[in-house]
């Protein structure tokens, strides 16, 4: 990619000259050098320096969208040709949210490993909210989580691979564990632990209680962490909304998961990948095995 738009980026995200240059791994005059070319070039003035750094102008804010859509799609030409040249990934980076790393992650990285034995793996366990930027600018190479109802941006993809079902984590010992399935009489009167990391789980639970004719639910602790919402729900004997397919894990914790009927909410998920890294072999095998490891090809219930 260019050089001088290279150096405009790294000002940008670090708004220091100092930083920046360590960033891309050039000395201070060097970076302002290059700034200067593009400014001379571009016709105005991207930055201005004030006493805690560099501060863009408004032509740099207008200029920065073009720049990191530029990069955004050199990036995604430079995968395109690899991929075209069979050149492959040594690493595939993946970022999850808690039912992908907590049950399917394993199982999926297994079976990648035995096709692609020198393949290693990193995973980032974290919400889309943080996952889907690291998508975007090139730092993960697939995302898995719940499918938002629009799609990120125009360079990535969506692709639904399973339905989950939403249900109510609770103590072992609670009264109303005893009961397979939970009606909303059940429900009522709960108090609840907000996991952040699901932004939409509060209202979905929300609306269920207006459609219900119940009382607003009473959220008595916020975790943006999934362990420490489920040690919340166990000490606090409270009840966690979460995905019917974590029921294997949360057990071993001595809690359990019930079905709510009618369901609080179903759910779509699969994988977000940037459109050009659907020509990567191992990226499209991901795709493949997700679909075997969720069960039923998308069936999960």
């Amino acid at each position: 990619m260019d050089r001088n738009l290279t150096a405009f980026l790294a000002i940008a995200a670090e708004a220091n000259l100092s930083d920046a240059a360590e960033k891309i791994g050039l000395t201070q005059p060097s970076l302002t050098k290059r700034l200067a070319n593009l400014e001379e070039d571009l016709g105005g003035k991207l930055f201005e320096r004030h006493r805690r750094g560099m501060r863009l102008t408004a032509a740099g804010r207008h200029f920065l969208a073009r720049a990191e859509r530029i990069e955004q799609e050199y990036r995604q030409a430079r995968e395109e040709i690899r991929a075209l040249a069979g050149i492959g990934l040594e690493t595939l980076r993946v970022g999850a949210g808690p039912l992908f790393h907590l049950r399917y992650a394993a199982p999926l990285f297994a079976r990648l490993r035995n096709r692609y034995p020198s393949l290693t793996f990193e995973l980032v366990a974290d919400q889309n909210a943080v996952t889907l930027p690291m998508l975007r600018d090139g730092r993960l190479d697939v995302v898995l989580g719940a499918i938002e109802p629009s799609e990120p941006d125009a360079l990535i993809t969506a692709i639904p691979v399973a339905e989950i079902e939403l249900a109510v984590i609770m103590a072992a010992d609670d009264p109303m564990a005893a009961l397979p399935l939970l009606g909303p009489r059940e429900l009522a009167g709960f108090s609840w632990v907000a996991y952040s990391g699901a932004t939409d789980n509060v209202p979905l639970l929300r609306r269920y209680c207006a459609e219900q004719r119940l009382s607003p639910p009473r959220i008595i602790a916020h975790s943006t962490s999934f362990a420490a919402a489920l040690d919340l729900t166990r000490a606090l004997g409270a009840k966690l909304m979460a995905p019917l397919q974590l029921a294997d894990h949360v057990e071993i914790g001595g809690l359990v998961i019930r079905p709510t009927d009618p369901p609080i909410s179903r759910l779509s998920t699969g994988a977000y990948v940037r459109l050009s890294s659907l020509g990567i072999p191992v990226v499209r095998q991901l795709l493949e095995d997700l679909k075997a490891v969720t069960g039923m090809n998308g069936k999960d219930r």
